[in-house]
C-alpha cells in the first residue's frame, strides 16, 4: 500500500522583525532579522505574515522579503540592499499591499520554501510611504509533511 502523505502539527509562530521595522522609509529596507536556525528544525514549508500597522499606501504599493542564507552555518552575503534587490535568487516573496487609506494590513504568504539551513530575513519596503511608528512585524510559522501518517 502507498503511503499517504499528511501535514505534521505546525512549529511555532515566531516573530522575524518588529521595532526594525517602525517608521522604516519608502524604498528602504530593514536590517537582517535574527538567524533562523532551519539547518537545526529543517521545516520544509512556511507561511509568512505581514502586519503593517495603519498606513496609506500608494498605487501598486508591495513589500518584498529577502531571505539569507549562511551556506556554511554562520557566514551570511555582505551584498548592499541595492545589490540585493538585483539578486532575484535571495528573493523569497513579493506581497502586495491594499491601498485603503490609513488601514492596518495583515496579509499572509502561504507554502514558501524553505531552506534547510541558517537563513535571516529583511523587508524591502515599496509601499510608497513611510511604515507607521509601532506596531509592523513579520512572522513565520514552518511546517512539514509525515510520509509515513
Amino acid at each position: 500500500m502507498a503511503n499517504t502523505g499528511k501535514w505534521n502539527t505546525p512549529g511555532t509562530l515566531t516573530t522575524l522583525l518588529s521595532s526594525g521595522l517602525n517608521s522604516l522609509g519608502n524604498a528602504t529596507m530593514s536590517a537582517a532579522s535574527s538567524t533562523y536556525a532551519n539547518n537545526t528544525n529543517l521545516d520544509l514549508y512556511c507561511d509568512i505574515e505581514v502586519v503593517l500597522a495603519s498606513l496609506s499606501p500608494a498605487t501598486g504599493a508591495y513589500v518584498a522579503i529577502y531571505i539569507w542564507e549562511a551556506v556554511d552555518g554562520s557566514t551570511f552575503p555582505a551584498q548592499s540592499d541595492a545589490d540585493l534587490r538585483l539578486t532575484s535568487s535571495q528573493l523569497f516573496v513579493v506581497i502586495p499591499v491594499g491601498t485603503t487609506a490609513s488601514t492596518a494590513q495583515r496579509v499572509v504568504a502561504r507554502n514558501l520554501l524553505l531552506p534547510p539551513a541558517a537563513i535571516q530575513f529583511k523587508l524591502d519596503n515599496q509601499t510608497g510611504v513611510a511604515l507607521n511608528a509601532s506596531g509592523n512585524t513579520v512572522k513565520i510559522l514552518p511546517y512539514s509533511y509525515n510520509l509515513n501518517a
